[in-house]
């Protein structure tokens, strides 16, 4: 997570780990890394970080993310000594920026981003297609085209409302219960701990809670995000 004075970015990238996918820890941590450079670049360079986006959340930033992530991996490569290719590098991402006036979102693959209040918990996208055991990908030629986003407007009458707090997660988490009901009480049962409990009660005890509900369940690593967009 990266904190600024006017928004806050959230990445998370979950590399294959595959055998033919060998780097792909590095390759998440390029995708992470680009996440953050790309929308830098958009809140210091224009006056209207809202309207870029707007204007450009379908075509040329999911191109951006793709052009600087592979940029990134196949330079990561140079000091290799294998022949290279992007699958090398595999990774999916979740990234979400909250601002004073929009909340964006973006997804290629698995993974989970949740809207959660008092009552409510709801995929703030919906969650991707899916394609059996294998999953959309920054290796993919084009990926840009399976990039799903979301733009929310902030403040007014016709606006959409900030939801207090938002939960993503990579596909471990949500692998490791057997509904989508059960991942989404997950999400309010952190949204209640953080009410009750407060933010050092969370960051003391969440990577037990999550080690315990891969052992039970999917087996598979997590990353979990959670961005709080007001006093809760």
């Amino acid at each position: 997570m990266e904190r600024f004075e006017r928004f806050t970015i959230v990445a998370l990238s979950d590399g294959h780990g595959s055998a033919s996918c060998p780097f792909s820890d590095e390759g998440s941590q390029a995708a992470v890394d680009t996440v953050y450079e790309v929308f830098k670049s958009i809140f210091e360079e224009t006056d209207d970080p809202y309207d870029t986006i707007e204007k450009n959340k379908d075509t040329w930033l999911p191109k951006q993310i793709e052009r600087h992530w592979k940029t990134a991996v196949h330079e990561l490569h140079a000091d290799k000594d294998v022949d290279f290719t992007y699958e090398l590098y595999g990774a999916t991402l979740l990234a979400l920026v909250a601002a004073d006036d929009f909340i964006f979102a973006l997804q290629l693959g698995d993974g989970d981003i949740l809207s959660v209040q008092t009552g409510e918990v709801e995929w703030f996208l919906p969650p991707s297609d899916s394609l059996g055991p294998e999953t959309n990908s920054l290796c993919q030629e084009n990926c840009w085209k399976f990039m799903q986003t979301k733009l929310v407007r902030l403040g007014g009458k016709e606006s959409g409302k900030k939801p207090p707090m938002f939960f993503m997660s990579t596909d471990g988490y949500a692998n490791s219960f057997s509904t989508g009901d059960g991942f989404k009480q997950a999400g309010a049962d952190f949204y209640a701990l953080l009410r009750e409990k407060g933010r050092e009660y969370i960051k003391e005890n969440i990577c037990g809670w999550l080690q315990e509900s891969s052992a039970q369940g999917s087996g598979d690593d997590i990353t979990v995000g959670i961005i709080c967009c007001r006093n809760l």
